[in-house]
């Protein structure tokens, strides 16, 4: 998928802003504070429904304003006329338009818009809490196994169930009943996420012999209970411990995805830096992973390239990223920051007080 047109009105300083975005490097330059990253961030909301900075929106609206509005025209893989997708978003509600019809849930425009995020704070995926992985983890397993997703909410909402029966100290024989149904949804989604991983581990073998600095990295996946027994035996062990403490310790809802550097935790003893250099590894992998196995990479949104990465790195990642065919979108304060060489369609857009114009 690729964005064809976007228009934002009332995100930030974003007032009403149209670009049409090349399928290719597209790089939006412009002193800070005058719109870039919102136009990121657009991006981002019309994929996931939030913006990559912050969950609150208030935070985005500019002052007096109620609602935002982000509307797009996507290629669709195969060709064929672009399809009409839009996102508005208030206090209140948000909805949700694609190819002329409402759409349910967000995860129906994450799957026409799948979009992989780097930006200033994307370190978090190593130094964060564990949500921040599982999440990771996620996104591919949302695009790998078209069910994942109903798994996912139906094990959201008997985990749910199971913690309040816990908390209210239910009857036994209840209990019993949530665990059967919550071990099955549990032991679906550790397959689907166990698989995933294992792929991504095998591109990172590769990506990783590229930059010094990760050669030492390993991945290792822990699905949240213990790997010698099925869920529905461990839920059914924890149930004294679990009405102690009023919630379920144990199931993919605790799963965690642990990095390693030389055999220590990459938390621990990577540098800011190298963070940003598994981070961005991570993130290529999943895009690597999605253009071999659904024959399209995702769009790639890059917040504030030059001070992310040098400029070797740069040229790597987007060297990699032109290579997968991948439409990008790249912010810098000055364009000559950031080497076009490699791409068959660039273009450029200046960014000054909210309003955006193409540059040459």
């Amino acid at each position: 998928m690729s964005l064809t047109h976007l228009q934002v009105r009332g995100l930030r300083i974003l007032r009403d802003v149209r670009m049409d975005p090349v399928q290719g490097l597209n790089l939006i330059h412009g002193q800070n504070g005058a719109g870039k990253t919102s136009l990121l961030e657009a991006i981002h909301l019309l994929s996931t429904g939030h913006s990559f900075r912050t969950r609150q929106l208030q935070a985005l609206l500019p002052v007096g304003s109620e609602a935002l509005e982000v509307v797009a025209r996507i290629m669709p893989p195969d060709g064929g006329e672009p399809w009409p997708v839009g996102l508005r978003k208030s206090k209140d509600k948000t909805l949700l338009r694609i190819r002329g019809q409402t759409a349910g849930t967000l995860a129906e425009l994450a799957r026409v818009l799948p979009v992989q995020a780097m930006h200033p704070e994307s370190h978090v995926l190593i130094s964060g809490a564990p949500g921040h992985r599982r999440a990771f983890m996620d996104w591919g397993a949302f695009h790998a196994h078209p069910d994942f997703h109903r798994q996912w909410r139906r094990y959201r909402h008997l985990l749910e169930q199971r913690n309040a029966v816990l908390k209210a100290r239910g009857d036994e024989r209840l209990l019993c009943a949530w665990d059967a149904a919550l071990s099955e949804a549990g032991e679906v989604l550790d397959q689907v996420r166990r698989a995933h991983v294992f792929e991504l581990g095998q591109i990172l073998e590769g990506l990783k012999q590229a930059l010094p600095e990760t050669r030492q990295l390993t991945l290792a996946y822990r699905r949240g209970w213990s790997a010698e027994a099925s869920l529905d035996d461990v839920l059914a062990h924890s149930r004294p411990r679990d009405r102690v403490t009023g919630f379920t310790q144990s199931g993919p809802h605790r799963a965690e995805l642990v990095f390693r550097i030389d055999g220590r935790a990459a938390a621990q003893v990577a540098s800011r830096g190298q963070q940003k250099s598994v981070v961005m590894l991570l993130k290529l992998a999943q895009c690597v992973w999605m253009r071999s196995h659904l024959g399209t990479a995702p769009v790639v949104i890059i917040d504030d390239l030059p001070s992310e990465l040098d400029s070797g790195h740069r040229d790597w990642v987007l060297g990699l990223l032109a290579d997968l065919g991948a439409q990008v979108f790249v912010t810098a304060i000055e364009a000559n920051q950031v080497s076009v060489q490699g791409w068959d369609r660039v273009k450029m857009f200046h960014v000054e007080h909210g309003e955006l114009g193409v540059s040459h």
